[in-house]
């Protein structure tokens, strides 16, 4: 299967846009979150180098750094998440009652979502840095930034949620929202504390 990330952009739009399965939501969150990993290394990019901002240039190419290898996990999830349900549609058909085959199945369609939720969390701490030290002249970006990763994260989130309900693991479902709950309350908290430090930087 030819990976979307090698594809034009038209092309994934008009399949997630047609009457097809996948790609869906789980792997539109993974591309959201890859948009707002890339508008940081844009901010991080105009900031390296620039000698308004030489004090804080070494944490700024740590955050690139960073958010650069998070972003290449992402772009691999946008196409993860196409296979994970195509992979459980399959064993959908093939496996009509409960099995540890289907449960299997539900559990890897999980993880692209899972991780996203995870990532963007990451993401999100660096864009607080980010929005401290960064370019102040691309603040709207790292406001952009945070807006599209709380999104991702969110949008994933759910897509963990609706399959974790076909899910026969207790300890896996527990596990899961030991993770995601905390993260529910801390992911808007970030993105407005965030959005608050854009917004004083707009102001000035």
């Amino acid at each position: 299967m030819a990976l979307y990330i090698d594809k034009p952009m038209h092309e994934y739009l008009e399949d997630l846009a047609a009457k097809k399965p996948s790609p869906g939501g789980g792997s539109a969150a993974a591309l959201s979150a890859s948009i707002g990993a890339s508008l940081m290394c844009m901010v991080a990019n105009y900031t390296v180098g620039n000698p308004k901002y030489k004090d804080v240039e070494m944490e700024v190419a740590d955050i690139m750094m960073k958010v650069s290898a998070l972003r290449s996990d992402l772009e691999g999830l946008i196409d993860d998440d196409v296979k994970a349900y195509e992979t459980l549609s399959a064993a959908m058909k093939k496996f009509k009652k409960r099995s540890a085959q289907l449960d299997k199945a539900y559990k890897d369609a999980i993880r692209p979502p899972y991780e996203v939720c995870r990532i963007a969390d990451e993401l999100l701490k660096l864009c607080e840095r980010l929005s401290a030290c960064g370019n102040k002249n691309l603040i709207t970006d790292t406001a952009i930034a945070a807006i599209m990763l709380e999104g991702a994260f969110f949008s994933a989130k759910y897509n963990v949620y609706e399959n974790l309900k076909y899910v026969d693991d207790i300890d896996f479902i527990g596990q899961a929202h030991k993770f995601l709950s905390p993260l529910e309350e801390s992911v808007p908290k970030l993105k407005e504390d965030i959005l608050e430090k854009c917004e004083e930087a707009i102001a000035r």
